[in-house]
């Protein structure tokens, strides 16, 4: 991983055990696997395909929301599931962010590592992601 690595992991820190290999978290991923052979890019209209390919990533931004609204936990952020006026089965999943707009743009490359990162890499990104933008866990 560019962004945050997918280093071993280090000795947990309080709060972090939501991330360790047998928890709940960990057992989603698994349960819900990345579609293999395709790459996920996160843009204006957040995650666009086909809804069957998109179980994953609902996860994984959903993870990636709860750990964002961490950093301002007076104020709201969410999942949104779009559906297009296109054809039937093109939807998309993207993150409204704190003021109700998109994404800050600097956590879009975040959210494509973390939608395209494998089952085994997700929950080190996500302890590193906490420790670099200091999320509170507790």
């Amino acid at each position: 991983s560019q962004l945050m690595g997918c280093k071993a992991s280090r000795r947990p820190q309080e709060g972090l055990d939501v991330f360790e290999e047998k928890s709940e978290a960990s057992s989603l991923t698994m349960e819900y696997p990345r579609s293999k052979g395709v790459v996920y890019r996160y843009g204006t209209a957040g995650f666009r395909s086909d809804a069957k390919i998109l179980d994953s990533v609902m996860l994984r931004m959903g993870m990636l929301a709860a750990l964002r609204a961490r950093l301002k936990p007076s104020k709201s952020i969410g999942i949104m599931v779009t559906a297009s006026h296109n054809k039937e089965k093109d939807n998309g999943v993207k993150i409204a962010d704190f003021d109700g707009g998109m994404l800050e743009a600097k956590w879009e490359p975040i959210a494509t590592e973390i939608a395209n990162c494998t089952e085994n890499q997700l929950m080190n990104m996500f302890r590193e992601l906490v420790e670099k933008e200091n999320i509170n866990m507790s």
